[in-house]
């Protein structure tokens, strides 16, 4: 290959990786700017691993009414009061047709079916902030798939610099 064609294939494959990455990066910001905010309660997790670093470990109270079977199934279907607390509904392969709920893609980690992230990332130092945390909050978009956007305290009100 002549090395002009060489620079050429570079240049395409650069390119190519600049616009998956802008792609990317626009439909996570379109989700955190347009999607539906649901608010799901955290569960206690072990208290010697709440703070590690500048991240805190993360478990959801749905999780725990997931039921033995649910790595079959591809979303949660949750309801949703009216300040946006979400609880299990039931366990599907297509989203929720009525309106009132909200399909969120299951994830599997290690064996194990969730509906949000194992960690929430922080700046260091910062931990104190977050210690005040019950609820997750999400934008979800209308595939399913959910950003957490931040923590919020017992009175749904979001913690730290997470504010968006």
């Amino acid at each position: 290959m002549s090395p002009r064609l060489t620079q050429l294939a570079i240049a395409a494959a650069v390119l190519l990786i600049l616009a998956v990455s802008a792609l990317t990066i626009w439909r996570y910001e379109h989700t955190l700017a347009s999607g539906q905010t649901v608010l799901l309660e955290l569960a206690p997790v072990d208290p010697r691993s709440i703070m590690q670093g500048d991240y805190m470990a993360l478990a959801f109270a749905v999780d725990s009414a997931l039921p033995d079977d649910a790595a079959q199934y591809r979303y949660a279907w949750l309801n949703v009061s009216e300040q946006g607390v979400a609880g299990l509904h039931s366990l599907n392969n297509q989203l929720p047709p009525q309106a009132g709920m909200v399909g969120l893609l299951l994830r599997q980690r290690d064996g194990i079916v969730s509906v949000g992230p194992n960690a929430f990332f922080f700046t260091e130092g910062s931990a104190a902030v977050y210690e005040a945390a019950r609820y997750g909050q999400f934008k979800v978009d209308s595939s399913g798939k959910a950003l957490l956007s931040g923590l919020l305290d017992e009175n749904l009100q979001l913690l730290g610099e997470n504010a968006r």
